[in-house]
């Protein structure tokens, strides 16, 4: 099945990122290396010079609308329905801006039987505790879906290990295009914004904030089954970010070991002591690159 891996530039900042990530594919992403990029760009941005420092990667540009709303993350799911859009089908591996590919990465090729790879979050903030019923907000966003919460499971959140039922990180994933489920999502995220019965959830900002992954997690449920889904390994998406939050027993003693990973726009948040001399010096020269690239 045809494999592309895809993300997205909210700001002109975002291209460094994704040059980062860019290169970090072709040079660890292992059987998947020479698999193609594709970069969703907002379209109220003019990236004509930036684009030219991919030259020679296999990265291609596409656009999906920009969005002026109040709430932080609504880009994402309006570059991943563009995406989906525009590959109509085979594997998609979606990657948050601020990742890169450290080594290979094969467990995020879907087999025949599942539309949709999923990691969970990295801390339990607005999950439901699967040890407790659902509440208010969960109950509601369900009830908006026209879905059933029996659909929803336990999983374990990535950082602070809270036991909460299903609920999917929107930052790293892989989807079968044509199974729709980003089609899904951008509109249950426009619905639930507009919806009467969210607007006092909505005064949350909390809420607002994360009501972005909150709409992911309910239309994967409501478009898929269980059997259709699949949990990747703790070694995708690990957040460099939060290294130092997790148990020790969580942490990850090099990080050459992470197979994709979060990281700020700066790289600059993996913990020194645990990243090699030469991924070090990878980095240092890719900054370098991007800064002298014309």
């Amino acid at each position: 099945m045809h494999t592309i891996f895809a993300t997205y530039a909210a700001h002109k900042n975002d291209l460094f990122s994704n040059f980062l990530l860019a290169h970090s594919i072709r040079d660890f992403a292992g059987d998947l290396s020479d698999a193609p990029m594709k970069i969703y760009v907002s379209s109220n941005l003019d990236v004509r010079d930036e684009m030219k420092r991919f030259d020679g990667l296999n990265v291609a540009f596409a656009t999906y609308p920009y969005n002026k709303k109040r709430y932080r993350y609504a880009f994402k799911p309006a570059a991943a329905a563009a995406c989906e859009m525009d590959v109509k089908e085979g594997n998609v591996v979606w990657l948050d801006r601020h990742m890169m590919v450290l080594s290979a990465c094969t467990d995020l090729i879907l087999n025949p039987s599942k539309n949709f790879a999923y990691r969970p979050p990295h801390l339990k903030i607005l999950g439901a505790s699967a040890n407790e019923p659902i509440g208010d907000l969960w109950s509601m966003i369900f009830k908006i879906a026209d879905d059933d919460v029996s659909k929803l499971f336990p999983i374990h959140t990535e950082v602070d290990n809270e036991k909460i039922w299903s609920y999917f990180s929107a930052g790293h994933f892989a989807f079968r295009a044509e199974a729709r489920i980003m089609q899904a999502w951008d509109a249950l995220f426009k619905q639930l914004v507009e919806h009467p019965d969210m607007q006092p959830f909505l005064e949350d900002e909390t809420v607002r904030i994360y009501l972005h992954q909150i709409a992911l997690t309910a239309a994967v449920l409501k478009t898929q089954t269980v059997e259709t889904l699949m949990p990747l390994p703790a070694l995708y998406g690990y957040p460099t970010h939060l290294h130092n939050k997790m148990t020790q027993d969580n942490q990850v003693p090099q990080m050459d070991q992470i197979h994709t990973a979060f990281f700020t726009k700066h790289g600059n948040t993996i913990p020194k002591k645990h990243i090699s001399a030469s991924l070090t010096s990878w980095l240092d020269e890719k900054m370098k690159l991007y800064k002298n690239k014309i």
